[in-house]
């Protein structure tokens, strides 16, 4: 088995959640913890963080990672979905995982894998875990793959679990009500550990609160911890400076978004008790090096005119998205949209401006929203849209007509933006 025949097992053979969907979830620890023990439990063998959330999470946990590699520790990220390379989900100081790493680890366990037959999710979590042994990191950073609860990270034992915030998404998994999602989310709390909850959320608080009582767990608002202030903003970087107990840190961010300062707030509060943990000093600059890479995240493809791209895929990320991009003066905004299906595609359409430009397209998986459904609901809420096949003519059409002062931004799906020709 070479390294193609391997990763074509784990992409097409294993059932996928992001290329099949609801049918690909195997709720509960009963696999994760088989596949542990065959392999001596490895999730034991390094200290972790565990991150959980319904948006942000990604871009917490590298934020994490850089800021913990920048002094010195060595660190594992494990991190859902990959956009354009599947290794991209398990990495160590920013390098992927070795392709030698995963065709042996498939070839050597095929026969095991086959027989269990794990999700694609289960199998890639082990597979982070033995490699983070392997590699002997100092701290390992574990994003919940779904939920919290019952996802397979759930078997770890961390130093740290964080939840950034709980809003509408998976809902058929997770519960049709807010509180339901966040008793899922809170079930990321352990006995012992220390909790974060990222934003306050006063109407599902209450249930963090509960959860930590009973599981004797300290629980930290992130707000309560430090405060930040703007010294600058642009398109592409923020400075500001952070005032944590008796200091103050300076840190340049790579993305200006208000919703990744929000992030901002959990990740240093959980960089600052790693910090305290592994006994370090460090001087009053802060240094978010951007070795493990936060990709389809308000990244800025080009300017004159400005192409963005986002993988805002529900309610609440469109909202923050949309907010960001008024704070801008463009003049005309060409607003590509595509996703997958199960999402709920009436709220989101209720957060988009009337005033902005769509070009429908889909993203070539099989959970994909049919692109003339999407434009179809656009128009009955009185938008104007075109439909256009794919991303790249979506974006060779806007480029034709846009000038240097508008804004193309591509936003629905990580999914749509892992085809662009443009990164």
């Amino acid at each position: 088995m070479n390294y193609n025949e391997a990763l074509e097992f784990l992409l097409k053979n294993l059932p996928n959640y992001q290329k099949v969907g609801d049918s690909a979830i195997r709720p509960g620890l009963h696999n994760i913890k088989l596949l542990c023990n065959k392999f001596n439990n490895p999730q034991n063998k390094f200290k972790s963080i565990h991150i959980g959330g319904t948006n942000g999470k990604g871009t917490t946990s590298a934020t994490i990672a850089n800021l913990c590699e920048n002094i010195n520790l060595k660190v594992g990220l494990f991190s859902s979905p990959h956009v354009f390379d599947y290794r991209e989900r398990i990495q160590v100081n920013g390098k992927k995982i070795k392709k030698k790493f995963i065709k042996k680890f498939i070839s050597s366990n095929f026969k095991f894998f086959n027989k269990l037959k794990p999700s694609f999710f289960e199998t890639s979590t082990i597979m982070a875990f033995e490699y983070f042994k392997r590699k002997n990191v100092d701290i390992a950073i574990i994003e919940v793959g779904l939920g919290g609860r019952l996802d397979s990270t759930n078997i770890i034992d961390p130093l740290v679990g964080l939840v950034t915030n709980v809003g509408y998404d998976h809902q058929n998994i997770l519960g049709k009500k807010l509180s339901e999602i966040a008793h899922e989310k809170s079930g990321i709390i352990k006995n012992g550990m220390t909790f974060i909850k990222g934003e306050t959320q006063n109407n599902i608080d209450n249930i963090f609160e509960d959860e930590c009582i009973k599981s004797n767990t300290k629980l930290i608002y992130s707000s309560d911890e430090i405060q930040i202030k703007t010294i600058s903003k642009s398109l592409k970087k923020r400075k500001i400076n952070v005032f944590y107990k008796e200091d103050t840190y300076k840190i340049n961010l790579s993305n200006p978004t208000e919703y990744y300062l929000k992030n901002i707030y959990s990740s240093l509060v959980v960089f600052f008790y790693i910090k305290k943990h592994f006994n370090i000093k460090t001087n009053n600059k802060l240094k978010i090096n951007n070795k493990f890479k936060v990709l389809g995240r308000w990244n800025v493809i080009s300017k004159h005119p400005t192409i963005i791209s986002d993988g805002c895929h529900n309610y609440d990320g469109f909202k923050a998205v949309i907010k960001e991009i008024n704070s801008f003066d463009f003049k005309t905004i060409y607003f590509i949209i595509g996703g997958v299906k199960e999402k709920d595609w009436e709220k989101i359409i209720s957060t988009l401006p009337k005033n902005y430009n769509y070009i429908v397209t889909e993203p070539s998986v099989e959970r994909a929203k049919n692109k003339n459904e999407l434009c179809k609901m656009l128009k009955k809420n009185k938008f104007n849209c075109k439909v256009y096949r794919n991303i790249n003519e979506s974006i060779e059409h806007c480029r034709k007509i846009a000038k240097s002062d508008d804004l193309i931004f591509i936003g629905g799906s990580l999914f749509l933006i892992s085809e662009l020709n443009e990164k």
